[in-house]
């Protein structure tokens, strides 16, 4: 049994080994996405979450695209499927474009404006993940639980709650694209990595609910084009029982992606 906070602090302390252990030697945004990635699916693989008002267990699966892409459609994709109490389950997706902070500048360098326009008028839930070598000051949201959380991080493992740095903070693109300054200036708008999944995505916030996102983050063909990698997330509450690992393989065209083991 896992609590949403460590989960949280488990997701920055890999964020923060790769993203600046890659730098300078391998400042690369692929290999940097793909051992995050990597990283996430083998910590997180299977899951019981005890804290929230529903405790649930969790599946987390991460494939790679392996064909061609006749229309590309950002770095990560989400499909996010949510088991609910009363019965059935809610199918949403998620997208993030993840960028690297330029060396010796506080400029994102390879952002184009005219490809956040297309994503947006795709997708207009997206995120902007940006990758920075330093620590990135962020201030996560707030939960109901925060007081116990904070005695139970600080007596039992030394830690906070909430992350209060990161190495790759997040924010709604439709926000950058408004801003049109891509460098530094944006972080006062970001989140961490780990609060945008536990704190937003698990409770079905920005995500893109429609049929045509649905598709393309699970490689069948749509207006919006595939993303490179996909994580599969499937959450259902404990009473419901154990979520089977093998089933994931359904929700996925397996011509377009492979599973990262």
């Amino acid at each position: 049994m896992m609590s949403l906070s460590y989960l949280e602090y488990r997701i920055e302390e890999i964020v923060r080994k790769t993203v600046a252990g890659s730098f300078p030697l391998d400042w690369k945004e692929d290999p940097i996405t793909h051992q995050i990635l990597k990283e996430f699916r083998s910590s997180f693989h299977s899951l019981s979450i005890s804290e929230g008002r529903i405790p649930t267990n969790i599946n987390w699966e991460v494939y790679k695209f392996h064909g061609k892409r006749e229309t590309a459609h950002g770095d990560i994709g989400l499909l996010f499927q949510f088991h609910l109490p009363q019965g059935g389950f809610i199918e949403g997706a998620g997208f993030i474009e993840a960028k690297l902070r330029g060396r010796e500048t506080s400029k994102f360098l390879q952002v184009r404006h005219e490809q956040v326009t297309r994503i947006l008028a795709r997708s207009p839930h997206s995120m902007l993940m940006l990758y920075d070598y330093n620590p990135v000051a962020v201030v996560d949201n707030t939960t109901a639980f925060d007081d116990d959380i904070e005695y139970y991080m600080l007596k039992r493992h030394g830690f906070r709650s909430r992350a209060s740095v990161t190495h790759a903070p997040v924010l709604p693109l439709s926000v950058a694209s408004a801003i049109n300054h891509y460098d530094d200036s944006l972080y006062q708008f970001c989140n961490s990595l780990s609060s945008q999944i536990t704190r937003r995505y698990f409770q079905m916030r920005d995500l893109d609910f429609s049929s045509s996102a649905v598709k393309a983050v699970k490689g069948f063909p749509s207006d919006i084009g595939s993303p490179n990698y996909v994580m599969v997330i499937r959450v259902m509450p404990q009473n419901l029982g154990k979520i089977d690992g093998e089933n994931s393989e359904g929700l996925i065209n397996t011509n377009m992606y492979f599973r990262i083991e």
